[in-house]
């Protein structure tokens, strides 16, 4: 393996730590050891217009979401980066209201500064960063702005494609729309089968196991009917029916496997 990818495999892997659980130290890992901007990755040397950013996280949320970092600069001579930083931060509640105005509620993304004072990776200490979290959501794409502005309009649909965010062409609708199919598809499929499991039982509490018994039997020292088995009454119980259909299942599984295996 050549010492690029693994520089490459080693970048992923700082960010994927990051994604998972942002926190000061995977942050400094990921600035240190980056390669460079990504579709899921992409660097602003300060922080730009409300909607400018909006149109930046529609496009990472519409491609497999991803990371904004504000304080990093780019060096156009060689496409190096330096993590400058930022030279001060406005309220982060206030920031995060502005960008929404612009992105629909099913979007979801998070807001978080660094600061470092004190940091063993000497580059960063006293500097300041804001980074955007944007999470992917394949059911609700694609996401179209709410609002106009000088940048953006309500009827565009942009997309990351090659570390930039651009107006969606054709080809990356219909990848979209796959995307959400898909998911849609799936989520459909559980749900129904959530739903037919609950009105089967339902249907079981309807009616009764045991049926009362005839006048002529009743018990008088209880004063209640005897009551006999109702013919009509399923003969495999609910929890039995259950339990096959989770054996059936299991093979379903075992034999999806075994395809894959060589």
């Amino acid at each position: 393996m050549s010492s690029n990818i693994k520089k490459i495999k080693s970048w992923k892997e700082d960010y994927a730590q990051f994604f998972e659980s942002p926190s000061r130290e995977t942050f400094r890992e990921l600035l240190r050891n980056h390669t460079g901007e990504y579709d899921d990755l992409d660097f602003k040397s300060e922080l730009v217009s409300e909607d400018e950013i909006a149109k930046n996280i529609l496009g990472m949320a519409n491609k497999s979401g991803g990371v904004i970092i504000f304080g990093v600069e780019e060096n156009k001579q060689d496409n190096s980066f330096y993590s400058k930083g930022l030279p001060d931060l406005n309220d982060k509640t206030d920031f995060k209201n502005k960008v929404e105005k612009y992105i629909p509620s099913q979007l979801n993304f998070d807001v978080i500064d660094f600061s470092y004072e004190e940091s063993e990776y000497s580059k960063l200490k006293g500097k300041l960063f804001r980074v955007v979290i944007i999470e992917y959501n394949p059911r609700y794409i694609p996401f179209l702005p709410k609002k106009d502005s000088d940048k953006i309009k309500r009827y565009h649909i942009f997309i990351r494609h090659n570390t930039s965010t651009i107006t969606a062409e054709y080809e990356h609708l219909q990848d979209i729309l796959n995307r959400r199919v898909e998911t849609t598809y799936s989520s459909t499929t559980e749900m129904s089968l959530a739903e037919h499991l609950a009105q089967l039982k339902e249907l079981y509490s309807m009616i009764q196991k045991n049926k009362p018994g005839s006048a002529l039997a009743l018990n008088f020292l209880e004063n209640t009917y005897f009551t006999q088995q109702n013919p009509y009454y399923p003969k495999e119980e609910y929890d039995a029916f259950i339990s096959r259909m989770i054996s059936v299942k299991k093979e379903v599984i075992e034999a999806i496997i075994q395809r894959k295996e060589p």
